[in-house]
């Protein structure tokens, strides 16, 4: 997702592009499955399930206030054909 490998979006790098990737494909998850916040954080490299709800409130937050969030997150589903 945006130019990064799973095993990086499951790391624990905090570098700000690849936790911003993190967190935008975090929200796709919970927009586009039911799964649980738990285990989209267990998904996530065991991460507590609080990272993951405000994960997605960020992003929720950012799409409404950045044009380009948006963008990536809508290049996102339409790359998985989610959109």
């Amino acid at each position: 997702i945006l130019g990064y490998d799973v095993d990086a979006l499951k790391g624990k790098s905090r570098r700000k592009p690849l936790v911003t990737a993190r967190h935008i494909a975090m929200y796709v998850v919970r927009e586009k499955t039911d799964l649980s916040y738990p285990a989209i954080a267990k998904l996530f490299g065991g991460r507590d399930h609080t990272t993951v709800i405000s994960a997605v409130r960020k992003i929720e937050t950012q799409m409404k206030e950045r044009q380009a969030i948006y963008q990536q997150v809508r290049d996102v589903l339409q790359k998985l054909q989610l959109s």
